[in-house]
């Protein structure tokens, strides 16, 4: 049944439209994984409340990540007729440990992406829905499928710092605020391969400020970590 899924979809993406430009217009929120038919839903806990997936055009590459409590980054080939051609994938760990959350992205970055799998073929279809909202739909060489929406989810509200950062996209300083206004925190700069570039202490209060004057042009990923082992994803583009 799969096979015939698989042949299916990309018969059908041979002669549909190229690349939406909707799919690097938005930042895609995951609703449910569907593995050999089952659906599977991401918890929403201290260390993973979203599921997120964002695609960025660089000219004259693409990259696509989605990160939960550990993050996935990939270099794109090609993204055209509605398939997705991935090269290869990255990861950054983000030290997770509440076993549904591990389960979670076991599922999800190995049975969905298989990540430790390079060239691989995704199929995607967007569609609209009611108001502004979208469907973005994607789907392996299994025939398994992630289903995800460019709007947020009602979660039930989990007892976690909130990290912001400011500004974004960033020259030189960039800013950190959080609603604890007294916390010990460990930041890790990651570029977009996966690459950790630096781990900085931090004793906060209120505000802290990270210098990245030093880094490149480019697509960054700041793994936030407290002192209670709380971790939270941030990405940050360098000017």
């Amino acid at each position: 049944m799969k096979a015939l899924i698989y042949i299916l979809l990309f018969n059908i993406s041979a002669i549909s439209f190229a690349q939406d430009p909707q799919l690097f217009e938005n930042t895609w929120y995951l609703q449910k994984v569907v593995i050999d038919g089952v659906d599977y839903f991401p918890p929403s806990n201290s260390e993973l409340e979203t599921v997120n997936l964002e695609f960025v055009d660089h000219s004259n590459f693409y990259s696509m990540a989605t990160y939960a409590c550990s993050l996935i980054s990939a270099d794109v080939n090609d993204i055209d007729n509605q398939v997705i051609d991935i090269y290869d994938f990255y990861i950054i760990d983000g030290n997770c440990t509440l076993p549904e959350t591990i389960a979670f992205e076991d599922l999800y970055f190995n049975d969905f992406y298989n990540w430790t799998v390079p060239d691989q073929i995704f199929g995607y279809v967007i569609e609209s829905g009611a108001g502004n909202t979208e469907m973005l739909t994607l789907t392996n060489q299994q025939g398994d499928t992630a289903i995800y929406g460019n709007y947020l989810l009602a979660v039930e509200n989990v007892d976690v710092p909130k990290f912001s950062l400011y500004p974004n996209p960033v020259k030189d300083k960039l800013f950190l605020t959080s609603t604890n206004n007294s916390i010990k925190l460990k930041i890790k700069i990651f570029n977009i391969a996966g690459k950790l570039l630096s781990t900085q202490n931090f004793k906060f209060e209120k505000q802290a400020s990270i210098d990245v004057s030093q880094l490149a042009t480019g697509i960054y990923f700041l793994n936030i970590q407290d002192e209670n082992g709380n971790t939270e994803m941030k990405k940050i583009i360098k000017e």
